[in-house]
């Protein structure tokens, strides 16, 4: 969660973060990015910063599912509406307790007047500790609150937090995963295909040595 606001025309520089919030960033936008590959005009911007009536923050994650602009044309600055649409969706990550109080109140209300349809805030993601979710649909008027999983109607997922992990399911129930561990299901499932055909050609030939 980057840490820094400006006002129109001062862009400070951003805060450097915490490898641990990088890492937990770094998961959850390859899992968005798995969920938005297949919508045409959709992106999933990371620490840039978003301005709006001389306002400016650089949420964690930002997706917009329509019109977003080439990601190649955008600097430091998406100005709203100038350079593009409101994001859709926003996701925090808080791994302190000053950066947990910002995006609840600061962060919370800046997103809601930019015109954020939907904002989910993972707090307590702390090294060793469970992580918890706070969830807002501010296009239905809702305030920030505390839930067991979220269900953002944008994106057609639903998002739990379970220990430390932090698991994506499509509007089928199905999980979403990332890359990685998909190629790694696929080969240990082609492994055990590949026993079981040499198990049957062992069997094949036994039967074949039997019958002589």
């Amino acid at each position: 969660m980057v840490n820094t606001v400006a006002v129109a025309g001062v862009l400070e520089e951003k805060i450097p973060e915490s490898p641990w919030h990088n890492f937990n960033v770094g998961s959850l936008e390859g899992l968005l990015n798995e969920i938005v590959s297949h919508l045409p005009g959709a992106f999933v911007f990371r620490d840039i910063f978003f301005q709006f009536v001389g306002r400016r923050y650089a949420p964690d994650l930002a997706i917009v599912l329509q019109n977003a602009p080439p990601f190649k044309d955008i600097g430091l600055i998406y100005h709203v509406p100038e350079d593009g649409p409101a994001p859709d969706a926003i996701v925090e990550v808080a791994v302190s307790p000053k950066s947990l109080g910002e995006a609840l109140s600061d962060k919370a209300d800046f997103y809601a007047s930019m015109g954020v349809k939907e904002y989910l805030l993972v707090v307590e993601a702390f090294p060793n500790k469970p992580m918890r979710l706070w969830f807002c649909r501010f296009d239905k008027g809702e305030t920030l609150s505390w839930v067991d999983e979220a269900k953002l109607d944008t994106l057609k997922i639903t998002v739990r937090a379970e220990g430390q992990k932090l698991r994506i399911f499509d509007e089928e129930g199905r999980e979403v995963l990332p890359l990685r561990e998909r190629v790694a299901m696929l080969e240990a499932a082609l492994q055990e295909e590949h026993k079981k055909r040499e198990e049957l050609e062992q069997r094949l030939k036994e039967l074949e040595q039997s019958k002589r």
